[in-house]
């Protein structure tokens, strides 16, 4: 076997080991989140400022036409059918983080890196959920 092969051959290898990597990695947060999630899925992280109490915050790309943007506004119309009161964005910022935020501060970029559009409610969040599972979220404890 001549020299490019075995480079050739080397660099499938390291390709495919940072591919089982990620999705290994990938498979760990998912665990560590099911492990901290409420009945609906939904695991408590730091809110963004602002984010207003009693209304689902929807994070997405806005005035986008990828599938992810589409199944955003998808859910917001349904939400919003239901008398679910939404509130899209595309910027998610916390300027201040107080002592009892920092244990969620793990749990808010794990479920910020995850499929979208990511859903918080009241201090919940849950990336690339069902209109059905925002809606039994946002009713659990009224």
């Amino acid at each position: 076997m001549n020299f490019v092969a075995k480079m050739l051959i080397g660099l499938v290898l390291a390709g495919g080991a940072v591919r089982v990597w990620h999705t290994h990695e990938r498979d760990v947060i998912d665990r560590e989140l099911a492990a901290a999630a409420d009945s609906n899925g939904f695991v408590p992280i730091a809110m963004p400022d602002g984010a207003p109490q009693d209304k689902v915050l929807i994070f997405a790309a806005l005035n986008c036409p990828s599938a992810q943007a589409r199944r955003a506004e998808d859910m917001a119309a349904k939400l919003q059918k239901m008398g679910i009161p939404i509130q899209r964005s595309n910027n998610f910022s916390i300027s201040r983080v107080s002592a009892e935020q920092m244990p969620l501060l793990t749990h808010t970029n794990e479920v910020m890196g995850g499929p979208i559009p990511i859903v918080l409610v009241n201090g919940m969040a849950k990336n690339n959920p069902t209109a059905d599972e925002v809606a039994l979220e946002y009713h659990r404890d009224k």
